[in-house]
C-alpha cells in the first residue's frame, strides 16, 4: 500500500491505529496491513475494527497480523460476508510476469479453498518423492509437481504417488451448519471465509470429522490417553488449535513443525493435549538448548519467555467464538427434546 495512502488512512480513518504508531506500540508495517484490510469497512464497523487491530498488531509480528485483519474485517461485518465473497470471486485471474534469465512468474488468484488445496496436493507429492530418494529440494520439488500437473493433468514423474488430491481443512461450527449460528468457519492457514463457501465445501465432503468444542469457551475438546508418543488423534488436535509454530513470530506451517511436550515428557510432563505444541525444528532445538521457556495456560494459550526476560503470549487461532448466552440458555431450557427431533442432525 503505498506510503501516502496509508498515512491518510491513518490520520482520516484509523485514529486508534494511528495513536499506536504515535506511540511507537506498533510499527509502520504493521500500520500498513490494517490500513490495507480496513479500506471496505465504514462506520461502526470500521471503529471496531480499528480498535481490536490496534491491540492485536501490538502482539504479533506484520506477516502474522494479515491472518488476524482478515479475520477481524469477517467479525466486524458479518452480514456481508457471501456478498464481498463473491465481489472478490469476481476478480480470479491468472497473469504472466516476465523475470530474468529466462524464469517468469505465473500469478494464480483465486478463492482461498482452492489455493489451499493446490498447495497442499504439491506438498505431498513432493514429499512422496522426497522419501523416495529424489535429490532434488522441496521447493523445487513442489513447483515441478505442480508444472508436471498443470502441463498433463496427472502427474508423469517418475516415482511420484497418483491419484493425490489436495485436503482443505476447514472448521465450522455446527451451529451455523444447522442455520442458527453466524459464526464464520475457519480455513487452516487462512483464516475466515464466508457461510456459502463453507456451506458447499460441508456439501461436498466425502468424510467427516467430528470436532467438539466447548461452547462457553470456543475451546477445542479432547480426550486422549496419555504417552511417550503422541497418537495421530493428538497431533490431528495440537495442529487445529495451532496452526502454525508456537515460537513468538514464527509462521512455519504445524503440518511442517515438530509436536513437542511443552513440560519436558523427561521431567513428568504428560502426553496430553494440553501439553503439546508444533514448533518449527529450529525454534525446537532453541527451546531445549538455550533459556527460551514455555508454559501451557491451560486456555490454549502458552506464555513464551526468551532469555532477555522479554514475555510474549501464544494465543490460539484454532477456536471458535464461544456460542451466544441466548442461544445456550435456550439450548439448557430445551433438554427433554424428543429424540426423533434429532434424526437429521449429522452429529
Amino acid at each position: 500500500m503505498p506510503l501516502v495512502d496509508t498515512s491518510k488512512a491513518l490520520v482520516d480513518r484509523l485514529p486508534a491505529t494511528l495513536a499506536a504508531v504515535a506511540a511507537g506500540a506498533v510499527s509502520w508495517e504493521h500500520a500498513e496491513v490494517i490500513a490495507k484490510h480496513a479500506e471496505n469497512l465504514d462506520g461502526d464497523a470500521l471503529a471496531t475494527y480499528d480498535a481490536r487491530l490496534a491491540v492485536l498488531a501490538a502482539e504479533v509480528n506484520p506477516k502474522q497480523l494479515e491472518k488476524k485483519a482478515r479475520h477481524e474485517v469477517e467479525l466486524a461485518q458479518p452480514l456481508t460476508a457471501v456478498e464481498r465473497a463473491e465481489k472478490a470471486a469476481g476478480t480470479r485471474r491468472i497473469y504472466v510476469d516476465p523475470a530474468a534469465d529466462g524464469m517468469a512468474q505465473l500469478t494464480l488468484l483465486a478463492p482461498a479453498p482452492e489455493i489451499h488445496a493446490i498447495a497442499d496436493r504439491a506438498v505431498r507429492l513432493a514429499a512422496g518423492l522426497k522419501q523416495s530418494g529424489d535429490p532434488r529440494s522441496m521447493g523445487h520439488l513442489k513447483v515441478d509437481v505442480l508444472t508436471d500437473l498443470l502441463l498433463n493433468g496427472e502427474t508423469s514423474i517418475p516415482g511420484a504417488t497418483r491419484g493425490i488430491r489436495g485436503r482443505v481443512p476447514v472448521m465450522v461450527p455446527a451451529m451455523t451448519l444447522l442455520g442458527v449460528g453466524e459464526e464464520a468457519a475457519i480455513l487452516r492457514g487462512y483464516g475466515p471465509i464466508d457461510p456459502a463457501t463453507a456451506a458447499q465445501l460441508t456439501a461436498d465432503a466425502t468424510s467427516w470429522r467430528r470436532i467438539l468444542t466447548d461452547p462457553i469457551t470456543g475451546r477445542i475438546l479432547a480426550t486422549d490417553p496419555r504417552d511417550y508418543r503422541p497418537t495421530a488423534a493428538m497431533i490431528d488436535h495440537a495442529r487445529l488449535v495451532h496452526p502454525e509454530c508456537v515460537f513468538p513470530g514464527c509462521t512455519v506451517p504445524s503440518e511442517q513443525a515438530d509436536m513437542d511436550h511443552t513440560e519436558d515428557h523427561a521431567y513428568g510432563g504428560g502426553t496430553i493435549p494440553e501439553n503439546l505444541a508444533p514448533l518449527s525444528p529450529g525454534h525446537h532445538r532453541a527451546k531445549h538448548h538455550t533459556r527460551w521457556q514455555f508454559i501451557q495456560n491451560g486456555d490454549d494459550t502458552l506464555t513464551a519467555t526468551s532469555p532477555a526476560g522479554h514475555i510474549y503470549t501464544v494465543r490460539p487461532e484454532g477456536r471458535m467464538r464461544p456460542a451466544p448466552q441466548a442461544l445456550i440458555k435456550a439450548a439448557t431450557q430445551n433438554t427433554t427434546a424428543p429424540e426423533e427431533d434429532l434424526d437429521d442432525c449429522p452429529f
